[in-house]
């Protein structure tokens, strides 16, 4: 069996050409506002920004990319830290002299130079390596424990240059300058973490508000467009046709025919504003529809169920099963020397699955948008899990997730 199918841009198989389709579709609703699933995939409306890039703007090393202004801004922001943390110690310590030499801020500013850009650089390279949008609290104590690090090597190697350059000491006095350096560079190392990570969570929380709303359009869309098309008039106007052949035929399998035909559009009819329904109410369904088609085919359409009892109080949406069953008789040959095949089954109690065997009509068949394009949309609504559509050279497959 092939690999699923990547489905971007226009989508045309065998199961109907179903239109443009972002990427979106398929693979579901940010992370960040629904159950994590086996493939999620954020993707934002076309006119957003890309999440990625979203986040990256607001990262610490891209506010300023030219060297000379970033050490300009760091030049400056030693100052005002230096400051407070004296104001602090003067607050904690009486006899503690604000005004502080000269040299004590010389060494304030090489650490914050020397701290910062190695901070940087650590997270250029994490941010290839696991970016904030895959898997961010990974990412925060990855970095915390990196920083730590960084932190000790710092209070070594800084401490020992600038006590012997600058302050002309021979080691480093465990006193109340050293204990101050010491938080001096936890707030220079993990400062930026903890900020950048506050800054992802809020831009990943207005993001996933943008595509909730998103997806909630494009669901009512989908129920207005449901309402208008599903009572297909194609579809009414060959079971009417059928109907009336066989009241002259077989009138006792007219009576049978004309009731399925009144529970299928009751279905539709009751389930035209719900979100989900069960799959033991959705297969009920399908099989009086199913029988409209066999009577109209003679028989030339099989289709077999294999779905495990445990599953049927499982959710899905609404006129799934009829939208791929109605994809599967239009776009394939039916006849006696080549039935339709479509069996319906239920995957591991995780996916719904429908496969038919692949026969291709050789004319081509005007599509309108409804079909797997719908499909993937409302699943993308409803679920982390992607509609997953697979095409062999005998057979194409649908999996849709079972909620």
């Amino acid at each position: 069996m092939s690999s699923p199918i990547a489905i971007t841009g226009n989508i045309s198989s065998a199961a109907g050409s179903v239109g443009p389709i972002s990427g979106a579709f398929l693979n579901g609703v940010p992370d960040f506002c629904h159950l994590p699933g086996k493939t999620t995939n954020p993707v934002l409306s076309p006119n957003l920004l890309p999440l990625r890039q979203l986040i990256r703007s607001s990262m610490i090393y891209s506010i300023f990319k030219k060297p000379l202004p970033r050490l300009l801004f760091f030049v400056l922001i030693s100052f005002p830290l230096r400051l407070i943390l004296d104001v602090l110690f003067g607050l904690v310590y009486r006899n503690y002299d604000l005004l502080r030499p000269t040299q004590e801020y010389a060494g304030a500013i090489i650490l914050t130079v020397v701290t910062l850009e190695t901070v940087l650089l650590c997270k250029r390279i994490l941010s290839r390596r696991i970016p904030w949008e895959n898997n961010p609290l990974k990412r925060l104590f990855i970095e915390i424990g990196i920083n730590s690090a960084l932190i000790s090597v710092l209070i070594v190697v800084l401490g020992l240059a600038i006590n012997y350059f600058i302050l002309k000491t021979q080691f480093i006095i465990l006193s109340d300058e050293f204990i101050k350096t010491v938080f001096y560079l936890i707030v220079l190392v993990h400062g930026p973490a903890f900020i950048e990570f506050a800054v992802f969570l809020l831009r990943r929380w207005r993001t996933s508000l943008t595509e909730m709303e998103k997806y909630r359009k494009e669901n009512a869309e989908y129920r207005f467009e449901t309402l208008r098309t599903q009572v297909n008039p194609h579809f009414l106007f060959n079971s009417l046709n059928t109907l009336s052949g066989l009241v002259y035929e077989d009138r006792e399998k007219a009576v049978g025919f004309i009731r399925e035909l009144s529970d299928v559009y009751r279905y539709v009819l009751d389930n035209r504003s719900r979100e989900t329904t069960t799959l033991s109410e959705e297969v009920k369904f399908i099989r009086s529809f199913v029988y409209l088609y066999q009577l109209r085919f003679d028989n030339k359409l099989n289709v077999e169920f294999a779905i495990d009892d445990s599953d049927l109080g499982k959710l899905i949406a609404p006129m799934t099963l009829q939208l791929l069953v109605e994809n599967a008789v239009k776009h394939n040959v039916i006849s006696a020397r080549k039935p339709l095949t479509i069996r319906i089954s239920t995957d591991e109690g995780e996916y719904l699955t429908v496969r038919n065997n692949l026969q291709k009509k050789t004319t081509e068949v005007e599509s309108s948008e409804i079909g797997l394009k719908n499909i993937s949309s409302r699943y993308a609504y409803l679920t982390s899990k992607a509609v997953e559509i697979t095409e062999s050279e005998t057979e194409f497959i649908v999996k849709v997730p079972l909620i």
